[in-house]
């Protein structure tokens, strides 16, 4: 049974708003890009791993959650996906990686080689070795302790060479459900209901890693962001409110919520509460009592009285 499903990551969302309104001139820009790409294709190589784990359907309960992270001892870690079985629990690490990929040992490596050239990234059984010593922790700190595995996926039916054998599966996406269905459960440690006793309780336990505001978490200076509310049609940014809706100048597109979007970039780069003014400033609205309507209809809470009073979602 899902008892956590994937969302797109906080920090995907943060830095495309964050790339929205930047100038490519930026010197941050390259940089910021070349991560959401990074990112895209991570959340892109997660979303091909939930659909062909659909397929492992046991006759045994289990328990699925995906994107899950806990804190133990003040140390946050971040799964890709866990499964929980009768006979333990096992972590996968997906990765989408293109090219040749080549394993190494003593030290650990993994080697990428595609057409922009070879290079050495962080090592996902290193990671995934990392996560298990702190779920265990995790597992230990509410009296249990519990088998616990791990396994890598790759998004890409890559060419794969393992130099050195190592005691972490290594498989494609589309592999992992037959290869579940081929390790036998060798003993149950786990009920049902203990099973989903601990799925809700890793559930309740996430704790989602908020990188907000961007602008402080990443150096990037409040004034390097273009204000403007973004035509959702052509992304033209400077739509202008005209009788009670907003107009694009460049594709002649309008309508009455596009401010919706320009609060989210702010809530994403810039703080957690907003004022009348700000808002009026980020959004190239001149009238305060028109601010003041959109602010409230846009279902933020206000607090404060007057010229002390803000906004927060």
């Amino acid at each position: 049974m899902l008892y956590k499903k994937r969302n797109e990551p906080l920090s995907l969302l943060g830095l495309q708003s964050l790339i929205n309104r930047l100038s490519t001139n930026h010197k941050h820009y390259a940089r910021i890009e070349e991560d959401l790409r990074k990112r895209k294709a991570g959340f892109s190589g997660e979303t091909n791993f939930d659909r062909h784990i659909l397929e492992f359907r046991p006759t045994y309960p289990i328990g699925l959650l995906h994107d899950l992270c806990l804190i133990y001892k003040g140390i946050y870690f971040q799964m890709d996906s866990l499964l929980i079985k009768p006979d333990g629990i096992i972590i996968f690490e997906v990765k989408n990686l293109a090219g040749k990929i080549t394993v190494k040992a003593k030290p650990t490596q993994f080697i990428q080689e595609n057409k922009e050239g070879r290079r050495i990234i962080q090592s996902p059984i290193t990671e995934l070795e990392r996560k298990k010593i702190l779920l265990d922790g995790w597992l230990n700190e509410r009296g249990m302790t519990l088998p616990i595995k791990g396994i890598i996926g790759l998004a890409y039916t890559n060419e794969l060479y393992i130099e050195d054998e190592s005691s972490t599966e290594i498989s494609f996406n589309q592999e992992i459900p037959i290869r579940l269905y081929n390790i036998p459960v060798e003993q149950e440690l786990l009920s049902h209901s203990q099973i989903r006793e601990i799925a809700h309780d890793m559930a309740n336990s996430h704790q989602e890693y908020n990188p907000f505001p961007l602008t402080k978490t990443m150096g990037i200076a409040p004034e390097d962001i273009m204000p403007g509310v973004i035509c959702p049609n052509c992304q033209y940014r400077g739509m202008k409110w005209h009788l009670k809706k907003w107009n694009c100048l460049e594709c002649t597109h309008f309508s009455s919520d596009s401010h919706h979007d320009l609060l989210t970039d702010w809530f994403y780069l810039m703080d957690n509460k907003i004022t009348n003014r700000q808002f009026r400033s980020f959004s190239k609205i001149g009238d305060r009592s028109v601010a003041k309507r959109l602010l409230i209809k846009s279902g933020l809470n206000m607090k404060g009285k007057r010229s002390t009073s803000f906004y927060t979602r």
